[in-house]
C-alpha cells in the first residue's frame, strides 16, 4: 500500500513509522525544516518539504496513485484541503486529524463525506473517552471497548494486596464469562497458561461483557471504590472536555487552569464544577484543595513534563489514583518509577486508528498496549477463511495469541477450545507484537 502522510509531528511521525514497519510505501510531507531533517534522519520514508494542502506539491508526492492519505497537521483547513484534493484525484482512503469541533460532528456522516474524508481521527474526544472509561471502571489502569462497545477489555496493575498475586492463573477465580488474556511483565508480553503464577506489578489483561467489567475487575484488584471526586489540571480542549463528561456521570469535578481567560472560559461551560485559575501547584496549594482526599487526580496541560510531575506530585500526596496526558512516547516508559497509574497519549490513539485501513483480513478494531502487544478486533469473513468451522482447539493459532471473547449474534461469547468461529464473528484477540501478522493471515479470505 502507498501512503501520504501530511504532517510530521508526534502523530503524523509515528503515522509514517508505524506504517513503513508495517511494509508500506510511505512519503511524507512537512513545512517545517526541522521537523522534515529529523523524519529523513529517522523513518524508512520519502519525505518533502513543503505544504501538504498544495496541489503541485501533492502531485510530487504521488498522491495519484496512493491508496491512503493521512492528514496529521496542526491545521485542520491544511488537512481538508488535503483530504479534499486527494479524493478528487481518486485516492480510495482518507484520514483527516481535526481539533475543531466546529468541522466534527460524530452524529453528522455527510459532513465528513462533504469535506472528502472517510476517518476523522479526533485525538481529544478519544482521549476524553478513554479517561473516563478508566474512571468509571475503579480498579482499571486502562479499558478498551470493542463490537460497537458490548466486549471490555481491562488492564489491572496488581499490587501486594491483590488475591491474585502469587496464585497460578487456575486458581485466580474469576467470574464466570470472563477471561485472563494477557499478561504484561517487565514490558514483555504473554499469553498465560494454567501454571502461570501472577506476580506484583503484572499488568493483567481482563476480557468479558461490557457490563460485566467492574465486577472481574473487582476479583483481582484492590481499590475498586467508586470515583466521585475528580481534579483536572488543565482546562485546554481534552481537560474541558473530560470536565463536561463527568459531570454528565455525576462526579464532583474540580479544574486548575493556569491562563485566567481560559479559566473564564472553562468556568462558564461547566454547570456544577468548580474552576481554579492557579499558575502553581505547591504542597499546601494542593493539599488546600484536598487533592490528597480526591479519588483521581488528572494532569492534561499541553505540558508532558508538567504533567508527568503533577500526576506524581498528587498520587504522592494522596490522590488515590493518578493519570497524565502525554503528547510524546518519551515520557511514558517512566510512569511506573514515577507512581504515575495511567497515561494516555494522543499519538497512540491515532495509530490504533489508522492501523484499521492497513492491515489485512476485516479489522474492525485495534488497541495498542505498552509492550507492543495488541487487542485486535477482526470480523470472520462471510466467505470463510482458515479459521472458520474447526474448534479453536485444532487451529493453530501462533504461541502468543488468544481468542478472548467473540460477539456473536448480539451476544458476547467467552469461546473455549471446542467452540468454533462462524462467518460474521467479530473476535477480540490479544496477540504480541511477533504473532500479528500470522493472526491477519488466519483471518484473511
Amino acid at each position: 500500500m502507498r501512503t501520504v502522510v501530511i504532517g510530521a509531528g508526534e502523530v503524523g511521525f509515528t503515522a509514517a513509522k508505524l506504517l513503513s514497519n508495517e511494509g508500506h510505501q510511505v512519503v511524507l510531507v512537512e513545512t517545517d525544516g526541522a521537523r522534515v531533517e529529523h523524519a529523513s534522519e529517522n523513518l524508512d520514508a520519502l519525505v518533502i518539504h513543503g505544504n501538504g494542502a498544495s496541489p503541485r506539491l501533492l502531485s510530487e508526492a504521488g498522491v495519484d496513485h496512493s491508496d491512503l492519505l493521512v492528514a496529521a497537521s496542526n491545521s485542520d483547513e491544511v488537512n481538508i484541503i488535503a483530504c479534499l484534493s486527494a479524493k478528487s484525484r481518486g485516492v480510495k482512503q482518507t484520514v483527516a486529524r481535526l481539533h475543531n469541533s466546529d468541522y466534527y460532528d460524530p452524529r453528522d456522516e455527510g459532513r465528513q463525506e462533504m469535506l472528502g474524508i472517510d476517518h476523522v481521527i479526533h485525538t481529544e474526544e478519544m482521549a476524553t473517552r478513554n479517561i473516563r472509561d478508566a474512571l468509571l471502571v475503579p480498579g482499571a489502569a486502562n479499558i478498551d471497548s470493542f463490537a460497537d462497545g458490548r466486549i471490555g477489555v481491562a488492564e489491572v496493575i496488581l499490587d501486594r494486596s491483590s488475591p491474585a498475586v502469587g496464585k497460578t492463573l487456575k486458581e485466580i477465580e474469576l467470574p464466570e464469562h470472563s477471561l485472563m488474556v494477557g499478561v504484561v511483565r517487565n514490558g514483555e508480553a504473554l499469553v498465560p497458561g494454567g501454571d502461570t503464577r501472577i506476580e506484583v506489578q503484572d499488568h493483567v489483561l481482563l476480557v468479558s461483557g461490557r457490563e460485566s467489567l467492574s465486577r472481574v475487575v473487582r476479583a483481582v484488584a484492590t481499590d475498586t471504590a467508586p470515583v466521585r471526586d475528580v481534579i483536572i489540571y488543565g482546562g485546554g480542549r481534552v481537560g474541558l472536555s473530560l470536565a463536561l463528561a463527568l459531570e454528565r456521570e455525576r462526579m464532583s469535578v474540580k479544574v486548575i487552569e493556569r491562563d485566567p481567560d481560559r479559566a473564564r472560559v472553562v468556568a462558564s461551560e461547566l454547570r456544577r464544577g468548580l474552576v481554579l485559575n492557579s499558575d502553581a501547584l505547591s504542597e499546601d496549594f494542593l493539599l488546600q484543595e484536598r487533592v490528597d482526599k480526591t479519588d483521581a487526580f488528572v494532569a492534561v496541560t499541553g505540558d508532558d513534563r508538567a504533567n508527568m510531575l503533577a500526576a506524581m506530585y498528587a498520587g504522592r500526596l494522596g490522590a488515590r489514583s493518578t493519570i497524565a496526558g502525554l503528547s510524546s512516547g518519551e515520557f511514558a516508559p517512566l510512569s511506573d518509577a514515577l507512581g504515575v497509574d495511567v497515561t494516555i497519549s494522543p499519538r497512540v490513539l491515532a495509530s490504533e486508528a489508522i492501523l484499521r485501513f492497513v492491515r489485512r483480513g476485516e479489522v474492525v478494531n485495534v488497541a495498542l498496549l505498552q509492550s507492543n502487544a495488541e487487542m485486535i478486533e477482526l470480523r470472520v469473513p462471510q466467505n470463510g477463511c482458515r479459521v472458520t468451522g474447526r474448534p479453536l482447539s485444532e487451529v493453530s493459532f501462533p504461541k502468543g495469541a488468544i481468542v478472548g471473547a467473540l460477539l456473536r449474534d448480539d451476544e458476547v461469547v467467552i469461546p473455549r477450545g471446542a467452540d468454533s468461529l462462524r462467518p460474521g464473528d467479530d473476535a477480540v484477540i490479544f496477540t504480541i507484537e511477533s504473532a500479528v501478522d500470522e493472526v491477519e493471515n488466519l483471518f484473511a479470505p
